[in-house]
């Protein structure tokens, strides 16, 4: 009977400890380090949108830049903040392959909490540790886009412009080069793949799929290059907008009016790609993930307060849909890139601790991005229409 005491009063010390260390975590600011895969106008814009929800959720976020733009620097930057005397409680970072295994076992190491973003899983991630909460609790979650139904939806939308515009016969099939990322990139493959199930050879013919390593200059020599090889190409497909403006320079090099000789697609809704949409000159962009770190950003703050936004294991990994921005609605979309509109939102309405409503009525990823859209619409962004579906193939 005395030893049933004493494992009483123990286990009893044991919760209250545990309450309270809940009770001071969930009161303190949640402190944040996101790390950036490089400089570009999309990671500016994605570190900027998170730092407007940031700032309106009261969570300290420190964005730092992989200046070297290497998945073994992005390591190293890693590594480093890792190594700090004081270091984060969450550490959000996007999935590299070779790398994502190392960093998620350093920051469990040293019981740091991860949320990962914008890519698929590694597979050898997947091998080695499973999905987050598997065998590493403080992998919280992972979030990512579709990308193998983007660059379906964006081959079908090409081949389906291609045909109304009359740039092709209607019984060929629309001639096509392709861009891809750099060969590390799962966004890249997941993106080629989705081509790939598109391309079958009747709607699309794809004549070339070339790595251009997410450069611009790079993408537009190499699609100088394969304008020459294959001259009867009317649609070139990106992985991205920053090479899809590159592909764009090379068309005009060669002669060739964008818009109406031959269309050129992107992903990313980068701002000068916007741009170009609004002069005719690029015909579609599949976007919105830019917003997507807001969106973890929301998760680790009700997380951090004793809201989870996984009930279950498998809720943990939650996947959106990319939407098409075109010339009929491209100056609605740009406006929901612009700071001021973001500033004009406060995004603790989307929070479940500040609205505990918001469980049953926002509980997956598609719908908490279109509710950021519509916030945003009403603050600046007036009548945005976003093509929310993939376009049927052209002729069914």
């Amino acid at each position: 009977m005395p030893v049933l005491k004493i494992v009483t009063r123990s286990t009893l010390l044991a919760v209250l400890f545990c309450y309270s260390f809940l009770a001071s975590a969930s009161g303190t600011r949640p402190n944040v380090v996101f790390l950036s895969p490089d400089d570009s106008r999309f990671w500016n814009l994605v570190s900027g949108f998170m730092t407007a929800v940031a700032t309106d959720l009261e969570m300290d976020l420190e964005v730092l830049v992989d200046e070297e733009e290497h998945r073994f620097s992005y390591l190293k930057l890693a590594r480093k903040v890792l190594n700090r005397p004081e270091k984060p409680d969450y550490l959000v970072f996007m999935c590299k392959e070779n790398v994502t295994t190392q960093m998620l076992s350093l920051a469990n190491a040293v019981g740091v909490k991860v949320f990962t973003f914008n890519t698929q899983v590694p597979e050898d991630t997947r091998a080695a540790v499973g999905s987050p909460r598997d065998s590493m609790l403080g992998w919280l979650g992972h979030l990512s886009a579709d990308n193998v139904a983007a660059g379906e939806m964006l081959t079908r939308f090409l081949e389906q412009q291609v045909r109304q515009q009359g740039i092709v016969q209607s019984d060929q099939p629309v001639p096509l080069i392709a861009l891809g990322g750099t060969l590390d990139s799962s966004a890249s493959k997941d993106r080629s793949q989705g081509l790939m199930a598109a391309a079958d050879g009747q709607g699309i013919d794809l004549a070339q799929l070339v790595s251009a390593d997410w450069n611009g200059d790079a993408a537009a020599y190499k699609t100088g290059i394969l304008l020459k090889r294959y001259p009867d190409t009317r649609s070139v497909w990106s992985a991205s907008d920053g090479m899809a403006l590159g592909a764009l320079d090379a068309v005009k090099q060669v002669g060739l009016v964008p818009g109406k000789d031959i269309l050129v697609g992107g992903v990313d809704w980068e701002p000068r790609a916007l741009d170009a949409i609004e002069r005719g000159e690029m015909a579609v962009s599949l976007g919105r993930h830019f917003m997507a770190g807001g969106l973890l950003m929301v998760l680790l703050h009700d997380y951090h307060h004793g809201q989870d936004f996984a009930s279950q294991p498998e809720d943990s990994v939650l996947q959106y849909k990319l939407h098409a921005v075109t010339r009929e609605n491209v100056e609605q979309v740009q406006s929901l890139l612009n700071p001021d509109n973001w500033q004009a939102v406060d995004f603790r309405r989307f929070s479940r601790v500040h609205h505990p409503e918001q469980a049953s009525a926002l509980n997956s990823a598609d719908q908490l991005l279109d509710a950021f859209t519509d916030a945003l619409a009403g603050s600046g962004a007036k009548d945005v229409q976003v093509t929310r579906a993939e376009p049927e193939p052209a002729g069914g």
